[in-house]
C-alpha cells in the first residue's frame, strides 16, 4: 500500500501543478484513493475500543495537522515580508488568534495549508466509521453487515443531498460523509482481498471506464461538485483498482525503496508541497528574468510552460521528504534513540 501512498500523492502534485489533461485524468479518483487506503488499514480491535483509535488518530494526523498548520500560521508575516505572499495577506494578532482556533476546529484558512483540509476530512470520515461500526457491534454479525452498508450508503447519500442544497455544518462534514464509502470499501477490500481478481482485464477496463468518464467532466470534490453519485463512485473505484494493480505488479517486479519511503511520507508532502513550489517559483523568476513578485503566485506561476511543471511535481515530491528526512535524525539526535529505524519515531503511518 506504500506505493499507493506514493501514487496518490503524485497525483496530487500533478493535480496542483496543473499539468494539461493528466491533471483532469487524475482528479476523477485520487482523493478517493487516500481515502479507500486509510480504510484499508482498519482494524477491527479499534471498533471494540474506539478509544484506541481516537488516540491513534490524535496522535498521526491532529496533532500533526496542528502542528503544520499553526507554523504556517507563525510565519505567516514572514512570509509576506519575503514576497512568498501577497502584501494583503498581512495578519495581526486578533487576525491571528481569530485563525489558530480555527486550525484547533479544523478549519485551516492559510494559504500554504491549502491542502490541509484532507486530513480534517480523514480525521472524521475514519472517527464517524469508527463511531458507526461500534454502535453497530452489539447486534449479529450477519445483521450487522447489513445494516452497515446500508448506513453508509445512507450517509452517501446524504452528503450528497446536502451539498446539492447547500448546508454546510462544518466546512468538511458533507464532504466525510461523501467519502465514507470509499473508506468502508477500502476496509472491505482488506477483508477480502484474496477473493478479488487483479488483472490486466480489469485494470485496462477500469483505465477506458476513466478515459471515456473524462469527456463529461470531472468531480471538484472540495468544491462540493461530484457531477452525480454514480459518476463519483465509478471513476473512484476504476481508478482505485486500476492503481491496486498498478501497485502490485510493481511491488512482485522490485521493490523500490525510494517510492516506498515516499509513501511512508505523504503527510510531509501534503503539508509541504505548496511550499516547495516557491523554489521553482524563484527559479523560474532568474530564468525568464520575472518580476519578483511572481514568488506569490499559487500555486504555481501559470505562464511557465508544461514541461516546466515537472519541475513543481519533482519538488514537491523531493523538498519535503528531505526536509522531514532531516527531521528525523535530528529527533533521534536529540532523544537519544539512536538504535531504532527512522520509521520508530516519525508518524509514518498516518493515513492507516
Amino acid at each position: 500500500m506504500n506505493y499507493m501512498k506514493f501514487f496518490g500523492v503524485f497525483y496530487l502534485l500533478i493535480y496542483h501543478s496543473a499539468i494539461k489533461q493528466l491533471n483532469i485524468f487524475v482528479i476523477l479518483f485520487f482523493l478517493q484513493m487516500f481515502i479507500f487506503i486509510s480504510g484499508y488499514f482498519y482494524k477491527d480491535k479499534y471498533t471494540q475500543n474506539p478509544g484506541l483509535f481516537i488516540k491513534k488518530r490524535i496522535r498521526s494526523l491532529y496533532l500533526p495537522f496542528i502542528i503544520y498548520c499553526s507554523l504556517f500560521l507563525f510565519l505567516n508575516n514572514f512570509f509576506v515580508d519575503i514576497k512568498v505572499y501577497k502584501p494583503g495577506m498581512l495578519l495581526n494578532n486578533e487576525m491571528m488568534w481569530d485563525q489558530f482556533l480555527s486550525i484547533l476546529k479544523l478549519r485551516p484558512r492559510q494559504q500554504m495549508a491549502g491542502a490541509m483540509w484532507f486530513v480534517s476530512s480523514l480525521l472524521i470520515t475514519s472517527t464517524l466509521f469508527c463511531l458507526l461500526s461500534f454502535i453497530l457491534k452489539f447486534i449479529s454479525k450477519k445483521q450487522r453487515t447489513y445494516l452497515l452498508f446500508f448506513c453508509i450508503a445512507a450517509i452517501f447519500m446524504s452528503g450528497i443531498h446536502l451539498s446539492v442544497l447547500k448546508i454546510q455544518i462544518h466546512p468538511y462534514i458533507d464532504i466525510s460523509f461523501v467519502l465514507l464509502i470509499f473508506f468502508y470499501g477500502g476496509y472491505l477490500f482488506k477483508k477480502n482481498e484474496d477473493k478479488i481478481p487483479i488483472n490486466i482485464y480489469l485494470a485496462v477496463t477500469s483505465f477506458l471506464m476513466l478515459r471515456i468518464c473524462m469527456e463529461f467532466g470531472f468531480p471538484q470534490i472540495p468544491a462540493r461538485r461530484y457531477i452525480n453519485p454514480p459518476f463519483l463512485l465509478m471513476t473512484g473505484f476504476a481508478g482505485i483498482y486500476l492503481n491496486i494493480y498498478i501497485s502490485k505488479k510493481l511491488a512482485e517486479f522490485k521493490k523500490i525503496k525510494l517510492l516506498n519511503y515516499i509513501g511512508q511520507n505523504t503527510l510531509a508532502i501534503l503539508a509541504l508541497h505548496f511550499l516547495s513550489f516557491k523554489v521553482i517559483n524563484l527559479l523560474a523568476i532568474y530564468c525568464f528574468n520575472l518580476p519578483f513578485d511572481q514568488l506569490a503566485s499559487f500555486p504555481i506561476i501559470k505562464s511557465t510552460s508544461q514541461y516546466w511543471r515537472w519541475l513543481y511535481v519533482l519538488a514537491g515530491l523531493s523538498i519535503p521528504v528531505v526536509l522531514k528526512s532531516i527531521f528525523n535524525l535530528a529527533y533521534i539526535r536529540v532523544v537519544n534513540i539512536r538504535g531504532q529505524r527512522i520509521e520508530d519515531v516519525e508518524n509514518y503511518n498516518e493515513f492507516q
